[in-house]
């Protein structure tokens, strides 16, 4: 039990003192025993000032510390040198908190040590932070090491990347002249990427231009062709127009879908139908000293892939017309070929990451002057093209292969000097069953009801007059949305039907259609545009139940009428 002196009025005050600071305040005898300690100590030890400790100080001592403790304050009493020791001490309630422990000798007059003063400070929470600090330190680190390591797994795969960190550590002056040049030229290309993109747009809008040119030139010629007798004379010479006609909307239709920038829906399509059409594409402007061969030897049925037709039609473009441009001004040979590569075959060996299934491999092969190895290594980069400025952006190859490897699949080159180059491409074969849109029937429906036509075109209003009022109804037109609306509002129930086109100056044909179900819901709409993709089914809910293509012809607009009114009748 450590006795108490008598205390004075200053003793209480220092005695205040040292029991109210936040450590443990102690005191021992010159041979080490102790025998004062303040309000902390016991709070410390859960016990009641002046209650005896039941244990030697040692026993609270972490048993892995008790040892080094003991050397240390031996060490001191034996020379007199201050004490400091970190430590662990057992609370009164069973937990080890680490405590900084220091003492220093108190001497009289001759050198003579009268008394050890000391104190123990809790840092537990300090050791705590330092072991969350070296834990985190270690887990940066160990992040730092990964990817490192994943640095330099890049660098070791990129080739080209590598040889320029290292030439850019030699000359680092001279690369940040080059960096400067090329943030230029990209600038350059990225304001030409735009101007191909403004083009595309520009490419959209010429064709569903021409497509309203197209509709009357199909539908008059039409309207003629059911007028004239089977041996009349003229006959003939209309059916070529007739037949022109179709082959011009079929080229429109393409260039659409050329021009389209929006992701499609990926679904079973025949790679052959995509190769011809490319082709049927290519040869209308393709100059003549440029021959085209189609090379085919996959099985009937074999040639599916699941893919974005719009996509692979957009591949085949841009490496055909790389190809014809190689071979330009002297001409040559450009060779499309497809054949099927089993799920086992050797050809597949380089490309680890295809799925183990058949695939279509298709070829697009020039006998132009051929590629350098040096240009090669490069092909693919973004950014990057051979051609004179103003004629490429360097990005058709590098999107090109992006769309392959999207589809699961894989692309190569080969070229040797002089000998032209070839592009491979391999797509994993689907066997899924492709969906057929059903035929327009023979047979010319007809019927009675009255119908709404409204179109900008005043040519388009008279072929719509000409060819609903021949099918047997009653047409009334307008050449605007404005005009088409006052009609309606005036006699609502005037009408069976409405035809309207989509793109219309102040009142475009999905607004009138809003603005007529408001005044008479449940009326059916029909929706004329040259561009499939902007009928969505929401569509449906201001009464539009169809979308009709343009060029359209009697035939295809008489079954696309019935079917929107005989279905509204069953229900």
């Amino acid at each position: 039990m450590i006795d108490k002196p008598r205390e004075s009025e200053e003793t209480a005050l220092y005695r205040f003192i040292i029991d109210a600071i936040p450590q443990i305040v102690w005191t021992a005898t010159p041979d080490g025993a102790q025998d004062f300690a303040n309000l902390r100590w016991y709070e410390f030890n859960g016990l009641v000032p002046g209650e005896p400790d039941p244990e030697p100080w040692r026993s609270i001592i972490h048993p892995d510390d008790v040892v080094m403790t003991a050397e240390k304050w031996k060490h001191s009493l034996e020379t007199g040198e201050p004490y400091s020791c970190l430590h662990r001490n057992r609370r009164f309630d069973g937990e080890y908190r680490w405590v900084l422990s220091r003492a220093v000798a108190q001497r009289d007059e001759s050198g003579r040590i009268v008394r050890w003063i000391g104190s123990g400070t809790d840092i537990t929470e300090q050791k705590v932070a330092e072991a969350e600090m070296i834990r985190y330190r270690d887990h940066l680190e160990e992040v730092v090491r990964e990817r490192t390591a994943e640095l330099v797994v890049a660098k070791e795969r990129a080739e080209v990347a590598a040889r320029a960190v290292l030439e850019a550590n030699e000359l680092l002056e001279q690369r940040v002249e080059e960096r400067t040049a090329e943030l230029r030229r990209t600038e350059k290309e990225l304001r030409q990427a735009q101007k191909m993109e403004a083009i595309g747009t520009l490419a959209a809008g010429i064709a569903h231009d021409f497509n309203n040119i197209l509709t009357s030139i199909l539908g008059f010629t039409d309207m003629v062709l059911h007028k004239l007798p089977q041996d009349g004379a003229g006959r003939p010479e209309m059916e070529q127009v007739f037949t022109a006609a179709q082959r011009a909307a079929d080229l429109v239709r393409q260039i659409l879908s050329f021009s389209r920038r929006t992701e499609q829906e990926r679904k079973p399509v025949h790679m052959l139908t995509v190769m011809d059409d490319a082709l049927k594409l290519l040869r209308s402007s393709l100059p003549a000293s440029i021959a085209i061969r189609k090379e085919v030897s996959v099985p009937p049925e074999a040639d599916k892939v699941r893919a974005d037709a719009t996509q692979l039609h957009q591949v085949l473009m841009n490496l055909c017309t790389n190809a014809y441009h190689a071979m330009l001004p002297q001409g040559g040979l450009l060779t499309v070929s497809l054949e099927s590569v089993p799920a086992d075959s050797p050809l597949l060996l380089p490309f680890p990451f295809l799925d183990p299934v058949d695939h279509l491999r298709l070829s697009v092969r020039d006998t132009g002057p051929g590629i350098e190895s040096r240009i090669l290594e490069r092909i693919f980069d973004p950014y990057f093209t051979t051609k004179p400025a103003g004629q490429g952006t360097g990005l058709g190859l590098a999107v090109v292969q992006g769309i392959v490897k999207n589809h699961g699949g894989a692309i190569s080159v080969h070229s040797e000097v002089g000998a032209g180059t070839c592009f491979e491409i391999l797509l994993p074969v689907v066997v899924d069953e492709i969906v057929r849109e059903e035929d327009v029937p023979e047979q010319m429906l007809q019927g009675r009801e009255r119908i709404l036509f409204v179109d900008d075109e005043e040519s388009l209003t008279v072929l719509g007059r000409g060819i609903l009022e021949n099918l047997g109804y009653s047409v009334v037109t307008a050449l605007s949305g404005m005009a088409a609306l006052d009609l309606f509002r005036s006699n609502p129930a005037a009408f069976d039907l409405v035809i309207t086109d989509l793109t219309m100056p102040g009142l475009s044909g999905k607004a009138l259609a809003r603005e007529i179900t408001a005044l008479r819901p449940g009326i059916p709409i029909i929706l004329c545009t040259g561009f499939k993709e902007t009928f969505e089914e929401a569509d449906r809910e201001v009464g539009i139940r169809a979308c009709l293509m343009k060029p359209y012809t009697m035939k295809v607009l008489g079954h696309t009428i019935r079917q929107v009114l005989d279905t509204r009748s069953l229900l």
